[in-house]
């Protein structure tokens, strides 16, 4: 089985080209159509490269942002025409604990005074001492990140997904070929049974004779029928496929031969790795440190300077403070506006207090539910590792099962297929009739159908306890491969 594993680059080659391939009786050139003519996964890396784009736009939004506006102009017309506006200007650091600094002010041109007017022109710097800003920031970035995780493995599971539902297709083909196998054999039977009667001297219009007809007929036209079924649903996976039907019986499409396969044991997987308990684990995680943000203290701190401030009528130094107590809902807000260049000094003061009781009454409250929910994924944690436990003897048995069907199917192919070169030899030879060896040669092609059905079903279990994982080493490999070939693209280029 060859598994598709590049979930970058040649993945998305794969997915969204065309593909055209001539019918084909080899199972591994089927298989590359039908992933490429999965809609599903046309989908999933839709989505995967949509959150890519979200997770880039969040880490701009991120980053070093500066903003430059007019403000409103107003537009005084008459004998004498003035022009007012307020311009700004503004850069931020987030990262840098929350550092910002903007420029502004207020400009007037008037028609009657031949001097411009500026006025509340300020320089502010504003910086938090105390926050959770720098931390939420990160989380948001964890969370950012692992949206584009969670999209990457979608697609990496996405292949493995098809990838199983395409041989369960296959193994449903030959389920499907087994049937008219048996239907074959019901038919031979009675065509024995009607070749004795003939035998012993029964004629046409005997009742034995015109009952083991009409059974003969019945069970031609159930060959006949689940034929027709069978034709139908292969040209519908020879669609899928993308190749072309071109066989005059649908039992001829089915590849002869079944790849062999290693094992995947579920023991070969560490249990951290197990989807349930990776994913229980990160919401946990981030749970935890959202829960370690919620400080219950703020404080943040601004400085600038202003020419010609109104409140001073003067140039000042600005000074300001914010400083929140998340537990009392206390906020106090306090500034001064010191003012220089003049003789008279008079600073200007500012205080705001605000206070919410209810905060108070609600702070060990909430506590006390982020210590219940602490409590709660943990527990989910546990029940996870208890499943993995059942999930492991489950597969572990699955793979038991198939081990030993594989042991006892060749054993019995083995069997009659010596049976079917004896009765052919004797068929030849003139000892046997020619439906005795069709029914020997119906035993040994529903026994082969059984070996391959139970090389079909390793497979399928293989992709089962796959799709079990996380397998993120997988995505770093292909990642690493793909910046490898890009290398090398680049490298053929310049030469």
């Amino acid at each position: 089985m060859k598994r598709i594993k590049a979930i970058f680059g040649m993945a998305f080659a794969l997915i969204f080209g065309s593909v055209h391939l001539s019918a084909a009786e080899k199972l591994e050139s089927l298989l590359p159509g039908y992933l490429a003519n999965s809609t599903e996964l046309q989908q999933l890396a839709n989505q995967m490269q949509k959150v890519m784009i979200e997770n880039e736009m969040n880490e701009i939004s991120n980053g070093f942002s500066f903003k430059l506006s007019t403000g409103t102009i107003t537009f005084t017309t008459g004998d004498s025409w003035n022009i007012k506006f307020t311009p700004t200007a503004s850069f931020s650091i987030p990262d840098a604990k929350n550092l910002g600094i903007s420029v502004s002010s207020t400009i007037l041109f008037d028609s009657s005074d031949s001097t411009d007017t500026f006025t509340n022109s300020s320089l502010k710097v504003s910086v938090d001492i105390i926050s959770n800003n720098t931390k939420n920031r990160e989380i948001n970035a964890l969370k950012s990140q692992r949206k584009v995780l969670e999209a990457q493995r979608k697609v990496q599971n996405g292949f493995v997904s098809v990838e199983k539902e395409f041989y369960e297709k296959v193994k449903s083909l030959y389920e499907m070929a087994s049937k008219i196998l048996t239907l074959e054999k019901s038919l031979y039977d009675n065509q024995l049974k009607l070749e004795t009667l003939k035998s012993q001297g029964y004629t046409t219009s005997s009742t034995k004779y015109k009952t083991a007809q009409m059974n003969v007929m019945n069970d031609q036209y159930d060959v006949d029928s689940q034929m027709k079924s069978m034709e139908r649903e292969v040209k519908i996976f020879c669609a899928k496929c993308g190749v072309e039907y071109k066989y005059d019986s649908p039992l001829s499409f089915l590849p002869t031969e079944i790849p062999d396969v290693e094992a995947v044991k579920i023991t070969s997987y560490s249990p951290e790795k197990y989807t349930k308990i990776e994913s229980l684990t990160w919401t946990h995680y981030i749970n935890e440190l959202e829960r370690e943000t919620d400080s219950s203290i703020s404080l943040s701190a601004n400085a600038g300077f202003t020419f010609n401030n109104e409140r001073t009528s003067s140039h000042s130094i600005d000074l300001g403070s914010n400083f929140t107590w998340n537990d009392t809902g206390l906020v106090l807000n306090v500034g001064t506006n010191i003012p220089v260049g003049t003789d008279s000094f008079s600073p200007v003061f500012t205080l705001g207090v605000s206070f919410d009781p209810t905060a108070f009454k609600t702070a060990k409250l909430n506590k006390e539910l982020d210590s219940l929910e602490s409590s709660q994924e943990e527990i989910d944690i546990e029940n996870a590792k208890s499943d993995f436990g059942t999930v492991a003897i489950t597969q572990n048995t699955s793979l038991e099962n198939i081990m030993w069907e594989k042991s006892t199917c060749k054993e019995s192919y083995e069997m009659y297929s010596s049976l079917e070169a004896d009765m052919a030899k004797y068929y030849r030879q003139g000892y046997i009739s020619k439906t005795e060896y069709n029914n020997a040669s119906v035993n040994k092609e529903t026994s082969r159908i059984k070996v391959l059905i139970n090389k079909l079903n390793l497979i399928i279990y293989n992709n089962e306890t796959t799709l079990l994982f996380v397998r993120d080493e997988e995505l770093r490999e292909d990642k690493s491969n793909q910046d490898v070939n890009s290398e090398k693209g680049e490298s053929n280029d310049v030469k």
